[in-house]
């Protein structure tokens, strides 16, 4: 069932400037699932309805010109605090005067995030009423928007409308080779305009897609500092072959577990609870606690003393947010490297690149900050994997759950305070007051 709908009837238009803007008159129509986007107040009418009466010219050129950043550019903390980035995602940012709604869009891969408020926009006589968000196939995503674009195109070329920027930046889309594809990508990941790259910038991309490939530069093409890329790409590649004296067999996986696909279609963070509470019931876990590295390395078949050895700091100095990578090392055994890191975090991190060796074995991957798929199922893993909901459940009678009590479970599970409230609020367990 298709989630993402633009609904669009064209509408002959009244006082309008811009031959553009003239042709492409219409009622706009948006729903996201069960919610409409495009339900409004309008004042002057005095009545509610599900659309507006906009130009498509400016939403279509929004997409065009925003293209590589949303299919490509995924959030981290950095640029959570970005104006620059939030206008490069925002529909808002090119409303040009006329009642688009207040919607945000964001890529974590192969799902998409669409984010809207309510509010009512400049200069306009309706308030947009719903608010909500939304995660949809990012090949949906993509495919609902290039309807939409050349929708538009042909709207332009019937009024003998040629050679607008949104046909012109749409055609050199269109006609991106493999490479220019795979380069444009890269760009955009990391924040930066494919078009308006000086040569030095230019060559600094190149390199980064040189010195690292496959998942691995999927992951810090969402997590490096643009600014800064020729020596975040350095930490990465020092840290992953520094990361192959620090390996696990783990042959006790290799016989009771495997992702099961089942899972498939799950949002990223489902994937990451169904895998963790999985693997729990293969090790005859239910709700126990494993608040020290010694019971971590007693269920997972391995030494105190080889686990606190893999887990200890290897650098990642220069990637601010990588905290940590996971390498294969030619025997088919996965390896590790961790930044600085306290008791707690530790074993947090090594439970996410737990996840990462059950669901992508053989494949050398980072461990980071970002909002990628990739991140947030191996977030949600661990999470799960060291405080299961089971097991918080049981211990939590009320309604409602405070800050002490927080503090008491986090010690119990061996977690942070923060792992346990957003397992709490998560999993709806109880109200944290």
């Amino acid at each position: 069932m298709q989630k993402l709908k633009f609904e669009i009837e064209w509408v002959d238009a009244e006082r309008i400037n811009g031959p553009e803007l003239y042709a492409t008159w219409a009622s706009l129509r948006i729903c996201a699932g069960d919610s409409v986007i495009t339900r409004v107040l309008d004042e002057r009418a005095k009545t509610v309805r599900d659309f507006v009466y906009v130009p498509l010219y400016p939403l279509a050129e929004w997409l065009a010109t925003n293209w590589w950043f949303l299919t490509q550019e995924i959030n981290n903390p950095y640029k959570e605090d970005d104006p620059n980035f939030h206008r490069r995602h925002a529909l808002s940012a090119s409303r040009e005067g006329y009642a688009f709604p207040n919607l945000e869009v964001f890529s974590a891969g192969g799902w998409t995030r669409l984010a809207w408020k309510q509010g009512i926009p400049p200069w306009t006589k309706v308030e947009f009423l719903n608010q909500g968000e939304i995660q949809i196939d990012s090949s949906e995503f993509r495919d609902t928007c290039v309807d939409v674009v050349d929708q538009v195109i042909r709207r332009l070329v019937s009024f003998d409308i040629e050679e607008t920027f949104l046909q012109e930046e749409w055609a050199a889309i269109q006609a991106a080779d493999k490479d220019e594809s795979e380069f444009c990508e890269i760009a955009a990941g990391l924040g930066l305009d494919p078009y308006d790259l000086d040569e030095a910038k230019r060559e600094l991309v190149l390199e980064l897609a040189e010195e690292l490939s496959g998942a691995v530069l999927e992951e810090a093409v969402a997590a490096l500092d643009p600014q800064a890329l020729r020596v975040g790409c350095s930490a990465i590649t020092g840290a992953i072959a520094g990361a192959k004296s620090n390996g696990l067999r783990l042959e006790r996986f290799e016989s009771i577990v495997c992702p099961d696909k089942s899972s498939a279609g799950l949002q990223p963070w489902e994937e990451g609870y169904d895998l963790a509470r999985q693997l729990r019931l293969a090790l005859e876990l239910d709700g126990t606690p494993l608040a020290t590295m010694p019971q971590l390395a007693e269920v997972i078949g391995e030494t105190p003393e080889l686990l606190d050895r893999v887990t200890k700091p290897i650098g990642l100095r220069g990637a601010t947010l990588v905290d940590g990578v996971i390498a294969w090392k030619d025997d088919q055994s996965p390896a590790f490297g961790f930044r600085q890191l306290g008791e707690h975090s530790r074993r947090f991190h090594f439970c996410r690149a737990l996840a990462e060796v059950l669901v992508s074995p053989n494949t050398n991957t980072l461990l980071t900050r970002a909002n990628s798929e990739r991140q947030q199922r191996n977030r949600t893993f661990a999470a799960e994997f060291l405080a299961p909901s089971s097991g918080l459940q049981k211990r939590i009678s009320g309604q409602t759950v405070d800050g002490d009590q927080i503090d008491e479970l986090a010690d119990e599970f061996g977690v942070s305070s923060l792992v346990i409230e957003h397992q709490v609020q998560n999993h709806r367990i109880a109200r944290v007051c």
